[in-house]
């Protein structure tokens, strides 16, 4: 199998090809660096993405709060955790790094506030 990977480890962007028939059995080509090989290879057989999100919170200044995970997930779950999200309203105070959601969808990663906000004064 042959896939091109942009590679985004460090600012070179390169555009790596990848060559392979199994995990044990892989050709890069066009990499600068050595830096990006073991990113080319999860991306080829186990890609992860950074989830971003923002879910509802009451009693703040914001109607919505920036949430994102703590480590990347696996890419194939993205719209899943979409879903888990979307059940989700929090209750002013919130602190920024507070846990949103605890191993969401069992991956052993957390859902986290990026912001702080305070309750909303009456």
């Amino acid at each position: 199998m042959k896939k091109t990977i942009i590679c985004t480890v460090c600012p070179n962007g390169c555009e790596v090809v990848a060559e392979y028939t199994s995990k044990d059995d892989v050709q890069l080509s066009g990499n600068r660096c050595k830096r990006g090989v073991e990113y080319c290879i999860n991306e080829c057989f186990d890609p992860k993405r950074t989830f971003t999100s923002s879910v509802a919170i009451k009693g703040a200044s914001r109607r919505r709060m920036p949430v994102r995970t703590s480590a990347p997930i696996p890419k194939d779950m993205l719209f899943a955790c979409a879903e888990e999200v979307k059940k989700v309203t929090l209750s002013a105070p919130a602190v920024c790094g507070q846990t949103v959601i605890a191993d969401i969808l069992g991956t052993g990663v957390d859902l986290v506030a990026c912001m702080s906000l305070d309750k909303k004064e009456d």
